[in-house]
């Protein structure tokens, strides 16, 4: 009788393996793997943008009432997420990121949640300083003094520069605001809108989580917290 794979089979006793040996051995992802999400509670502003471009659906929150602010638990299903990388490529403080770990075998519905808890403390307001008295020189001028060209009209004075809110919310500074729009194009919530022909700036109340960034990237400190 004839056995023609007795030979091959023979050789391969004496080789290495052709396959990987994992679980045995470790197996390294591939570069750019898109694995298990991690998420860091300390860079979240609550900005819900991750949640707004979730293509799954997987990505949920809870604000629960303290006496230090509100706590906010925002959760990732694994089991719904797509790992599209939306949610980390939007996030503006990087809060998300995919990691190469691709252990997501799981048995209860549990292990497949990554969440993270963080305190978002009302914010602070801060004191205005108080405005500069106008020089006595200035005071004592009349209105309208004829200078050398002749009669002069009185020049309008400035609006006086806006309080902030006590809900912690963005307020503009129309003496500062250049209508550049990079507060609008910056704002990770979406809720600016500036008009640059129209010198117009408006704010969504309801969409603004008063995180700070446009006042933090506004390159005349026209935005007051």
């Amino acid at each position: 009788m004839d056995f023609p794979f007795v030979k091959e089979a023979i050789s391969q006793l004496f080789s290495k393996p052709s396959c990987a040996m994992y679980p045995a051995v470790e197996s390294i992802a591939a570069p750019r793997y898109r694995g298990r999400i991690a998420f860091d509670p300390t860079k979240c502003i609550n900005c819900g943008m991750c949640e707004r471009v979730c293509c799954g659906g997987a990505i949920t929150h809870t604000v629960e009432k303290t006496e230090e602010g509100d706590k906010i638990t925002r959760s990732f299903d694994l089991g719904c997420c797509t790992f599209c990388a939306h949610c980390m490529d939007f996030c503006s403080t990087k809060a998300i990121q995919l990691t190469q770990d691709y252990h997501m075998i799981a048995t209860k519905e549990e292990d497949l949640i990554v969440s993270g808890t963080f305190i978002k403390k009302p914010p602070v307001k801060k004191a205005v300083p108080p405005k500069p008295a106008a020089p006595a020189a200035a005071a004592a001028a009349p209105v309208g003094a004829a200078g050398p060209g002749g009669p002069q009209a009185e020049a309008p004075a400035p609006a006086a520069a806006p309080k902030p809110r006590e809900d912690g919310k963005p307020v503009q500074d129309p003496n500062k605001c250049v209508y550049c729009t990079i507060c609008a194009k910056k704002c990770p919530a979406g809720a600016l809108t500036v008009d640059r022909a129209a010198k117009t700036w408006t704010l969504d109340e309801d969409a603004c989580v008063a995180c700070g960034t446009c006042a933090g990237v506004c390159p005349k400190k026209a935005i007051i917290m």
